[in-house]
Order: structure tokens, then C-alpha cells, then sequence
């Protein structure tokens, strides 16, 4: 209990800290993405390619948790080797070798799963961590956004709706036809995918307001509504993985409906903290265990890059096309704030690498993707001040 309490320690010093650092650095050259990018720098020199290479022992006692017991699973594996070579140079025939690498075999399997329980186990405090973060980024972005006015419920069901399946479903079918990923980890990245935005910037609020009348308030509920449909697919890939422990260590999800409820209010504080601290650390602590000298396949980011921002917007338009009533222009500017879900992305991916369910080339396809969404902002802002004649073909012509 006491080292746990010492490597807790540690683990949240570094991961506090030392993304904040370069998120601060990065905020003073005014580059867009400052705090995603702290955490990268962060997580990348805290993880296995740098802090792991100079200090290997270390860094697993700390981060990767089960040190002792790959310790064991290391004297096993060469006491296998020894013995095979000692039984092929007495002669033993093939036969009996085969049974012994069979045993061997097994007894291997068992202490690897001892492992990696032992790895799951001291790795909840890092799990702890990026939960309690993850729920102040959505507390504050409850409480930095308001937006006045009505809205259907059912039009914000609708859209929203469609704004999760459309992205989601790209990446998934796309997923399981071309690749032989199994289903959790390709559900787990179609959430990433179709995580909608959970609080508006203020252009995106004028930009929906100029579209009609209480769009603004129109886009956020679909946006929310978009995160609890994507949460849901989730939940259902980390529960065929962990179990019913999913819904404990998928906690923000389940607490999304209470969190729609905090009324809006500008706490500073709050705000400074999620911005400086929260969403590094989150970054950090999704990468700290990550090598991306090895993980790092091009393949996925480029579907997720061609699908994060394209897939919501269409999402968005279908939802709105359904429902009738507009013009293909006005449906396709209303729905651009759907698209400024980089943080949401990032916070599904960070509970999902935590469970256990995104495999790492995914969990970097999903972190990259997340900062290509907020470097992309300015070019959703041009869009969203062009009149509808101008940027988008109207249905009347």
C-alpha cells in the first residue's frame, strides 16, 4: 500500500506538471492546440521512448505498474530456454520435446496473465487520474457555455443522433471489411470517432444563430446528444473487454446526463485550470504508456484524419436533411460547430486507452486526430462567415 501511495505520488507530480510546463511555453508562441500539444510533449517524455528508454525499471515501477512480476515472467523464459538446450543436447527425442515446450508453454501463459492482471491492478491510479480530469473538462464546458432560446427536443435527438452514427458507422464498417481488427477495438475507435462536441466556441454560437434562429442552442444539444450516443458504443466496447468493471472506469460517460444539468456559469478559475492542466495531463497520461517509435502505423491516421472532421459534418447534414425545412447550404453551415470536437475526441480516447480497449496504433490515430480537429478551426471559421450562395449550392437552384 505504501508504494502504491509513493508511485500515485509521483505519477500525478509528473503528469500535472510537466505538461503544464509546455502547455504554458506553447501558449506564449500563440501556436493553436498549445494545451493537446503539452500534453503530447509531456506524454512522449514521460513514456517508454524516452523516460522508459534511459530509465527502464523506473519507469515501469511507475507508470506500467507489475515490475516484480515481469521480473518472474523474465527468469521463467530463460529457465525454458536453459532446459530446452539442455534437453536437446542430452538427445531427448522430438516427441518428449514437444511435450515440454507444450508445458512450458503453459505455465508461461499463466504467469504472462498474472502479469498483465498485476500490470492492470497498479495501473488504476492513472485510470483514477484521467477519470477525475476528464469529468472537470466536461463540467466546465457545461458551465462555459450557454446558449439561449428553444429547441426540439426531438429535432436535438435526431441530429445528434446521426452526427455519432454517421462517422462511427464510416469508421466501423470500413474497419471490419478491410481489416481483421476485433470488434471492441474497432467500436472503441468509431466512439473516438463520433464523439460530438460538448461546449461551443463563441463563433460557433454566432455562426449557428446566423444560420436560424436558435441554432446555437440547436448544435449544442445535438453535440451532447452526439457524446451519449458515441458513449454508449463505448461502454458497450470496454464492457465486452472488461466486464461490468467498464461501467466503473467509464464513469464520465454515465455521469453525461447529470453534467448536461450544471447551469451555465463563467467560473475562471475552472476554466484556466482545464486549460492548463486538465487536457495536457489528459493527453499526457493517454500517451505516458505508449511507444510511438513502434506503435505508430500511418494507416490509421489517415482514416481517422479523412473522417473526423467530414464524417461529423455530413453526419450533421443528414440529420438536418432529414427533418426538411432547409436549404442544403443553410443545413451544411449550421452544422459546421459539430464538426470542433477535438477535446471530446481526446476525452474518449483517454477513457478508452485506460480501459483497455484501444489498441495503441488506434490510440494515436484518435489523439492525432484530435489535434488535426483544433488546428482545422480556422478554416470552419472562414467557412461559417461565407453567405450560403457563395460556399454552398442551394436546393432552389
Amino acid at each position: 500500500m505504501q508504494d502504491f501511495i509513493i508511485n500515485s505520488t509521483v505519477q500525478y507530480t509528473l503528469l500535472l506538471f510537466i505538461p503544464l510546463l509546455f502547455a504554458f511555453i506553447l501558449k506564449m508562441t500563440n501556436i493553436r492546440a498549445w494545451a493537446m500539444l503539452g500534453g503530447v510533449i509531456g506524454g512522449v517524455l514521460l513514456g517508454p521512448a524516452i523516460f522508459g528508454s534511459v530509465a527502464p525499471t523506473y519507469w515501469e515501477d511507475i507508470f506500467q505498474g507489475g515490475g516484480a512480476a515481469h521480473e518472474q515472467v523474465m527468469q521463467l523464459d530463460r529457465l525454458h530456454q536453459a532446459d530446452i538446450l539442455a534437453a536437446t543436447k542430452l538427445g531427448l527425442d522430438e516427441n518428449s520435446l514437444l511435450q515440454m515446450k507444450a508445458d512450458q508453454h503453459y505455465e508461461f501463459s499463466i504467469l504472462k496473465d498474472a502479469w498483465e492482471t498485476t500490470q492492470w491492478e497498479e495501473q488504476r491510479s492513472l485510470r483514477v487520474y484521467s477519470i477525475l480530469l476528464i469529468i472537470l473538462i466536461l463540467v466546465s464546458g457545461s458551465m462555459r457555455c450557454r446558449a439561449r432560446g428553444t429547441a426540439t427536443p426531438a429535432m436535438s435527438l435526431s441530429v445528434g443522433v446521426w452526427a455519432a452514427i454517421v462517422p462511427s458507422g464510416i469508421i466501423t464498417v470500413m474497419l471490419l471489411a478491410v481489416t481483421e481488427m476485433e470488434l471492441p477495438a474497432v467500436l472503441a475507435l468509431g466512439a473516438c470517432i463520433g464523439a460530438g462536441p460538448w461546449t461551443l466556441a463563441t463563433w460557433e454560437k454566432r455562426a449557428a444563430d446566423e444560420s436560424e434562429v436558435n441554432g446555437a442552442l440547436l448544435m449544442l444539444r445535438c453535440g451532447r446528444v452526439a457524446w451519449l450516443v458515441a458513449g454508449t458504443i463505448a461502454v458497450c466496447a470496454a464492457w465486452q473487454v472488461r466486464g461490468a468493471m467498464a461501467l466503473l472506469w467509464m464513469l464520465p460517460i454515465l455521469l453525461l446526463p447529470f453534467l448536461w444539468l450544471v447551469p451555465a456559469k463563467r467560473f475562471l478559475w475552472l476554466q484556466l485550470f482545464v486549460d492548463y492542466v486538465a487536457i495536457p495531463s489528459v493527453m499526457a497520461t493517454a500517451l505516458v504508456r505508449i511507444n510511438p517509435l513502434e506503435e505508430l502505423q500511418f494507416w490509421p491516421i489517415l482514416l481517422v484524419i479523412l473522417f473526423c472532421a467530414d464524417a461529423r459534418w455530413l453526419g450533421g447534414i443528414v440529420g438536418l436533411g432529414i427533418l426538411g425545412g432547409r436549404t442544403k447550404g443553410d443545413a451544411m453551415r449550421l452544422s459546421i460547430p459539430l464538426v470542433d470536437a477535438g477535446v471530446s475526441q481526446l476525452c474518449m480516447a483517454g477513457l478508452l486507452i485506460g480501459v483497455g480497449v484501444l489498441p495503441a496504433p488506434f490510440a494515436l490515430a484518435a489523439l492525432i486526430g484530435a489535434i488535426f480537429l483544433e488546428f482545422t478551426a480556422p478554416i470552419r471559421l472562414k467557412m461559417s462567415k461565407m453567405s450560403p450562395p457563395e460556399s454552398f449550392p442551394s436546393d432552389s437552384n
